[in-house]
């Protein structure tokens, strides 16, 4: 064992240290005296005692003196040392090879808050530090007894509970040996510079987030004094602009400079050059191109300022203008090609900014004015304008900018002659596809030939106004002018006659021989003259005395027809009477069946010609019946005369409604303008019609009517098939249930037929025992284990094969067959499932839909009792899944029954969730346990975030109603992972498997893993 005495020397007092040295060495002394006095003389005199003692006490003396300089100045030296580590405003630490503290100074013990150094010498360091941190101090003092050196920062606990950060360097202590004896720490605390690196990398995300958001790259970009460039800071978008990440260009901007365009590489790094050496903005544009051949065009624009390090830092944005600039070359050629075409064009066109500036005039106004572009642009135009017409000319325009509306105006303009020639200018805003105001484009026209034509035409029109009935037409038969004795004959306006043909008179009974008899006579002799039939507006045909007289020009072509005719109703008036009782029905006097045809095929005609469309409505009274046998015939006539008339009431006076007979009414609708007209009036018969009628009989007859729709041209463009199709089109109103509409189209009669002869069908196929039921699994998804499945029906046809049932549910449900299926579904998997258990299978829920038909038309509490009852299936394995119309219909009535069925034990799920009308009111009062989410809901997950929403919440919000969530129509492990990140408790759909036979869903059950297994019995 070594001792170091140097410890002991600083522990002993001078006079200690004296009398040691005195002692030691007289002793010493006299031991070589005694021995040389030996040696010389045999013997030792006294004198040399004595001499030995004086000598050994100065030698003493000499020592003690040394000794205590070398303690003064060691002492001192330590004093230095320690004064030093005490002012260290850093904690310096001695800690021993297990970790113990051997040593402190001041700053350390303020950092771990003690208050002494007795508190903490002897504590163990590692236990100040947070657990996380513990086992990496244990291994730094490991390394450093084994000679090494390190770092650590960690997070430490003080004795009063605050929390730093530290960051040490240890070293090892050694002694004179070089033995280590200690580990040397020396601690900072970093707790501040720790909360700014978190805040700084906090304002880099947030940063990286307002980036990402920003349209385009954003980023810092750095030349170095050396040449060398890199991205200290880019969004995300880099990804996107250049096709590298952040990271690849951090230290190194050479995979950006690798896809500068060739063409555009010299450009880019002179443009960044420059702008370092001036430090101003840099700002160009510029294209990459690709590996793959793609070439994109950008626009950078940054702003340069120089560092501490002599290097140039630019802040700004990278942005993708490729399509900016095809729409740039797209916007040139288009604005090309109009200039071409506004120059050839035979109108004078002219193009105003927004501000009312004239910027273009195309070259036929400009040889129109004989002036330059120069000399028209802004204002200039406006000098050749008319000085009487130039204050309005200005105003409209003025205006018409202001207001940005569409204007027309006639106004004179000089010519290159010096002529004033009158102009139609017809001017139009421009917008752009953001809705942006561009200005205006406008055109004009020479007009000055129909000016000058007004004067006579005004004098002309004296004398046409003064005579009978007049109407003008050019040689195409186009009515031209009309006077007003010609509107008060014929009930059409000025404006609805012209422009239309002489065939809008037409009543329909002069045949094609009689009119090309008159055209003959026109052509051959110039006029003609007879009593002809023509019909006014509101329908009524009318006797007139017709003179047509052709007007030719100097060549002797025919240029326009002038008729004039007179109204010889009153000596009709006898022979219409009688024609009356012909063509009208006695009772309500309404229009019969012979009137009507001839109406709608005048109506067919006319709307043919027009391009229009008319409709036919065939109307049937509901319960007409009960009234006549009700209260006699007396009150059916006078029913159908109130009929007639609140239906007429309904009617424009163009329109007509005839009684075909007994309660069968028609309406027939010309000119309109759309197949929703029709429905607009049908309703509103349909409404008032609704209404209580009083009778002698009885002040509050109700009755209602079912109406049947066919339109020309979409249905027919004949008066029979028209009303053939009316009539198959009011079958189908009657059967949607009476008191509404209904339209004819050729599919509807072709699923009419279709659906006839399917329901014959599947009444054999019910008597035939053609239904079957397959058996679609139901998950887990916790444990994925098939835990249930759902009962769906399916019709195996021995010709057409297996029919889904989207295609004969609907027809079972309209023919209330959907009873006698729904009950034959239910037994049949109660049987089936009573199989299974018998067969040793683990019991299973087995899910049965329930139709809204069979909810309300049968006593499903008895039928479910007595199905469990006669297959001995177990009433907590069944499932009854009920759509959510089918519970919101009678609420009350729904709350009842389900509670039965929830009393017998059945499991209740609500169908198609999210699909329907659900009031959570009433949702939450039903006694449900499964709510099944909508399989329109889970197609689109994972990319249709509105459906991840909306399925999230359907979840979230059947847990908290207590609902088990089942979903539908599940078909990817996408969808499948979704669910489980929301907590759903089921799903079924085709990731699992179809809808399987029995027999082949046993074979599901036994090949999965996951489903417990129990010896099986054969199905004997």
């Amino acid at each position: 064992m070594k001792i170091n005495p140097l410890p002991l020397l600083q522990r002993l007092k001078v006079w200690q240290l004296w009398l040691f040295s005195v002692i030691f060495s007289v002793l010493l002394t006299e031991v070589i005296v005694a021995v040389m006095g030996l040696l010389l003389k045999g013997e030792v005199p006294p004198d040399y005692l004595l001499t030995g003692l004086v000598a050994s006490c100065f030698v003493a003396s000499l020592v003690v003196a040394m000794l205590g300089y070398f303690l003064e100045k060691l002492t001192e030296s330590q004093l230095q040392l320690y004064a030093i580590i005490e002012a260290e405003p850093e904690c310096v630490k001695l800690v021993a090879a297990d970790g113990t503290l051997l040593q402190i100074n001041r700053a350390g013990l303020n950092m771990i808050e003690a208050d002494s150094l007795d508190q903490v010498l002897g504590q163990q360091i590692p236990q100040l530090m947070t657990p996380e941190y513990q086992g990496a101090f244990i291994a730094l003092t490991k390394r450093v007894f084994e000679g090494e050196s390190g770092n650590l920062k960690f997070e430490m606990r003080g004795l009063k509970g605050t929390y730093r950060w530290m960051d040490t360097h240890a070293v090892p202590l050694r002694d004179s040996h070089g033995h280590i004896t200690a580990l040397l720490a020396v601690t900072r605390d970093i707790t501040e510079h720790k909360a700014s690196e978190t805040a700084l990398q906090e304002a880099l995300d947030r940063l990286q987030k307002i980036a990402s958001r920003v349209p385009g790259l954003v980023f810092q970009f750095q030349m170095r004094p050396d040449g060398s460039s890199c991205f200290p800071f880019a969004s995300e978008a880099i990804r996107d602009i250049y096709r590298v990440s952040p990271e690849d260009v951090r230290d190194d901007a050479a995979r950006v400079y690798a896809v500068l365009h060739p063409d555009d590489y010299d450009g880019i790094v002179a443009s960044i050059q420059a702008s370092a050496r001036r430090l101003t903005p840099w700002r160009h544009e510029y294209r990459v191109k690709f590996d793959d051949g793609t070439v994109r065009w950008l626009f950078g624009n940054s702003l340069p300022q120089r560092e501490a390090d002599g290097s140039v830092l630019w802040h700004g944005f990278i942005t993708d203008v490729t399509e900016r600039k095809r729409a740039t070359a797209s916007l040139l050629e288009s604005e090309a090609r109009f200039r071409t075409m506004a120059d050839s064009a035979p109108v004078l066109i002219w193009i105003a900014r927004p501000d009312k500036f004239f910027h273009y005039f195309n070259k036929g106004w400009l040889e129109f004015t004989g002036r330059t572009m120069e000399q028209e642009i802004g204002n200039g135009w406006i000098a050749n304008v008319h000085p009487e017409d130039f204050q309005r000319c200005f105003n409209t325009y003025v205006t018409s900018f202001d207001a940005r509306h569409e204007f027309s105006m006639e106004y004179r303009l000089r010519r290159f002659d010096g002529e004033y020639r009158w102009l139609l200018d017809h001017g139009v805003p421009l917008y752009d596809e953001q809705d942006t105001f561009l200005g205006y484009i406008g055109s004009c026209i020479d007009i000055t030939r129909r000016k000058l034509s007004e004067t006579d035409l005004r004098i002309a029109s004296t004398a046409f106004e003064s005579q009978e009935a007049m109407a003008i037409t050019d040689k195409d038969q186009v009515i031209l002018r009309v006077n007003q004795a010609f509107v008060r004959v014929t009930g059409y306006s000025v404006e609805e006659a012209v422009g239309k043909t002489p065939a809008l008179l037409k009543s329909g009974r002069q045949d094609a021989s009689f009119y090309q008899a008159m055209w003959k006579s026109l052509s051959r002799d110039g006029h003609w003259q007879g009593e002809i039939w023509n019909r006014r507006k509101n329908g009524e045909v009318y006797p007139e005395w017709l003179n047509i007289t052709a007007v030719t020009d100097e060549g002797g072509h025919v240029t326009n027809y002038v008729a004039s005719f007179s109204d010889i109703t009153e000596r009709k008036t006898a022979e219409y009477e009688i024609q009356h009782l012909a063509f009208h029905d006695s009772l309500t006097q309404l229009p019969n069946r012979r009137l009507l045809l001839e109406r709608l095929k005048h109506g067919i005609d006319v709307e043919r010609r027009e391009g229009k469309q008319l409709a036919l409505l065939m109307l049937d009274l509901d319960r007409f019946k009960a009234v006549n046998d009700s209260f006699g015939h007396q009150a059916g006539d006078e029913l159908l005369q109130q009929v007639a008339r609140r239906i007429t009431s309904r009617l424009r006076e163009v329109d007509m409604v005839a009684r075909l007979g007994g309660d069968e009414f028609i309406v027939l609708l010309e000119d309109i303008t759309h197949p929703d007209d029709a429905a607009r009036v049908a309703e509103g018969i349909i409404a008032e019609l609704s209404k209580p009628f009083q009778l002698p009989q009885s002040d509050d007859v109700q009755i209602g009517v079912s109406i049947g729709i066919s339109l020309y041209p979409q249905h027919a463009d004949n008066p029979e098939m028209l009303l053939d199709h009316a009539d198959t089109a009011l079958y189908h109103a009657k059967d949607n249930g009476r008191g509404c509409f209904a339209y004819f189209s050729e599919d509807l009669t072709i699923a009419v037929r279709e659906r006839i002869a399917l329901e014959v069908r599947l009444r054999k196929a019910i008597k035939q025992q053609e239904l079957r039921v397959f058996y679609q699994p139901q998950m887990d998804i916790a444990s994925g284990r098939i835990v249930g499945a759902e009962a769906l029906v399916r019709w195996q046809d021995p010709v057409e094969g297996l029919i889904p049932p989207c295609r004969f549910i609907p027809i079972a449900e309209e023919t209330n067959l959907i009873v006698e299926i729904g009950e034959w579904v239910l037994r049949e998997t109660c049987r089936q499932g009573r199989q299974w258990l018998d067969m040793g299978l683990p019991p299973l829920t087995l899910a049965v839909n329930v139709s809204p038909h069979q909810f309300r038309r049968s006593d499903i509490n008895a039928l479910v009792a007595t199905v469990l009852r006669d297959t001995g299936f177990p009433a907590g394995q069944l499932e009854l899944e009920i759509t959510e119309s089918g519970l919101m219909e009678n609420q009350d009535k729904t709350t009842d029954i389900l509670n039965s069925l929830h009393a017998q034990g059945v499991h209740l799920a609500i169908d198609d969730f999210g699909t329907g009308y659900s009031s959570l009111t009433y949702l939450k009062h039903f006694p449900l346990d499964v709510l099944k989410i909508d399989k329109s809901f889970i197609d689109d997950i994972p990319h249709n975030k509105d459906d991840m929403e909306i399925a999230a919440t359907i979840v979230a919000m059947g847990h908290i109603l207590g609902f088990k969530v089942l979903a539908e129509g599940v078909e990817t492990l996408e969808q499948l992972a979704f669910l489980q990140e929301q907590s759903c408790d089921l799903y079924q759909g085709y990731l699992k498997s179809h809808p399987l036979p029995a027999d082949d869903f046993v074979a599901l059950l036994q090949a999965d893993d996951s489903f417990p297994k129990k010896p099986v019995e054969s199905d004997r």
